[in-house]
């Protein structure tokens, strides 16, 4: 195995994630989805209102280039929108229940 690898269980390693941690990511939340017709979107105009499959106290899924990594509640900061965190996804976990199934 190279050196340069980097595996998922020492990917929190101080001398691996000195390597990596100026690397760019996406990092973006999800505030829920919907599957509408192709005539809906069209006919859709500004004020539309859209719903969507979450509630409006729910959590919204944080991702990392497409991966799952946390949950958070919506924030306003000024006058702008983030996020908290309120949950760290653990892959660990969820790595070792698929092995059990």
């Amino acid at each position: 195995m190279s050196e340069n690898f980097i595996s998922k269980d020492s990917i929190f390693d101080i001398k691996n994630l000195e390597k990596i941690k100026n690397v760019k990511v996406r990092l973006y939340a999800e505030l829920g989805k919907t599957t509408i017709s192709l005539k809906d979107a069209i006919e859709y105009d500004s004020g539309s209102v859209i719903d969507l499959n979450k509630m409006e106290d729910e959590t919204v899924d944080v991702y990392v280039d497409d991966i799952l990594i946390a949950k958070a509640k919506i924030v306003a900061i000024e006058d702008s929108y983030g996020i908290k965190i309120v949950e760290i996804m653990d892959y660990k976990k969820e790595q070792q229940e698929d092995q059990d199934k």
